[in-house]
């Protein structure tokens, strides 16, 4: 049983620990419950990347090599191919989404590289196909 009023044994120093502690434990809740946690990754080679977090229902798709290809992501969602492209050079990365969808609902993506005017995606470059789970 807690408390809620002050008693005559109670120190002030044990009441300013007892609330610093109660500040830092709250703190420390706030921060793990904000952390976006990642679900699936794919990779092509090193030289692009695309990581889903369920947290916001999106696709970090990024670009690692200065090699004049785009990145792409391909995947089966929603009863089509859906292409999440990344075009804005290497050293970065580009949030895309696949819309709200439902919890649980799953699916696989893959990375590959491409020419992003004209879409052309390089096959041959693709990476393993990785499962994601909204």
């Amino acid at each position: 049983m807690f408390r809620t009023s002050r008693s005559a044994g109670t120190s002030s120093t044990a009441r300013r620990l007892r609330n610093a502690l109660a500040v830092t434990g709250t703190a420390a809740a706030a921060v793990v419950l904000m952390a976006p946690s990642a679900g699936a990754a794919g990779s092509v080679g090193g030289a692009g990347s695309a990581t889903w977090y369920a947290n916001g229902d999106k696709l970090v798709v990024c670009d690692h090599a200065s090699d004049g290809k785009s990145v792409v992501a391909e995947a089966y969602v929603n009863g089509r191919w859906q292409y999440k492209w990344h075009t804005a050079g290497a050293g970065k990365c580009t949030d895309r989404s696949y819309g709200d969808l439902p919890e649980g609902y799953g699916f696989d993506f893959r990375v590959c590289l491409g020419d992003g005017s004209s879409n052309a995606i390089y096959w041959e470059t693709c990476g393993g196909w990785a499962h994601a789970v909204a």
